[in-house]
């Protein structure tokens, strides 16, 4: 019984955290829901996962943007994506020592997608989710790039986290923010992830340690990244079956690292 409440609880916080604006990347999804058949800019964060960079071009090539902003320097999980990029049998040739997330990115959609690099923005200096946002925002004004529509794409964990980062230097008034988590993590009755498919999905023990790493974060609170604490994202709304969730997690799993960030 134990064990089937563990993973209705992880299963909840994941899908709370993968924030979605709409169901698919389609022209119909987005004038739907925002009334535009394309975004100005995606924005691709960097991240430790390539079938992000897969999402971002399928976009990409069906016209669902203008422009895509890669964003993202050297951080926690730029030696994750570039074990990655090593042993995958399509990106491997691709150089990736000392590289910042963005320029391996950058090289993967114009060497192996052939995406014209005109078409690309790359901002390399962030570090961290706030940063990402802040030195975006920044490079888009340094360039004189207008924009009313950015679509986000991040790591599923870090999805809701993005978007808060990015409210806090973009007037949801004047452009529309876009969330589209690239996938749905889901696991199993034994814990196992069910998004098999996934290319450069986390193992389940890093997995854990990242959404349960979030809810802290995303509380508005003296010890969260919210107006409150820290300020590095707006304020989120955290609905109250979640955080039950997740302080019912706390109490059934002793081992500290379960919910700890790597």
């Amino acid at each position: 019984m134990e064990n089937v409440k563990i993973q209705y609880c992880i299963n909840q916080i994941s899908e709370f955290l993968a924030a979605r604006d709409i169901g698919r990347l389609d022209i119909n999804e987005l004038e739907n829901k925002f009334g535009i058949n394309k975004v100005d800019i995606l924005v691709l964060l960097g991240n430790s996962i390539p079938y992000t960079i897969k999402c971002a071009v399928k976009a990409y090539e069906d016209k669902l943007c203008d422009k895509i902003l890669i964003n993202g320097g050297i951080g926690h999980s730029t030696e994750i994506l570039r074990n990655e990029i090593r042993k995958d049998d399509i990106y491997k040739f691709i150089s990736v020592e000392n590289k910042a997330e963005a320029d391996i990115i950058f090289e993967i959609m114009t060497k192996v997608y052939k995406i014209d690099s005109e078409k690309i923005i790359v901002e390399n200096k962030s570090i961290n989710c706030g940063d990402n946002a802040k030195k975006a925002v920044e490079l888009l004004e340094e360039l004189n790039i207008e924009y009313s529509s950015l679509l986000l794409v991040q790591d599923p964990t870090m999805q809701l986290r993005t978007y808060a980062s990015f409210l806090k230097y973009v007037n949801p008034e004047k452009v529309k923010l876009i969330n589209y988590a690239p996938f749905i993590p889901s696991i199993d009755e034994n814990f196992k992830l069910r998004n098999v498919d996934i290319n450069g999905i986390w193992d389940e023990q890093r997995y854990f340690q990242l959404i349960m790493g979030e809810i802290p974060r995303l509380k508005d609170d003296e010890n969260g990244y919210g107006p409150n604490g820290k300020s590095f994202i707006a304020h989120v709304d955290i609905p109250s079956e979640i955080e039950e969730s997740y302080y019912l997690l706390k109490s059934m799993i002793s081992n500290e690292d379960f919910y700890s960030r790597c």
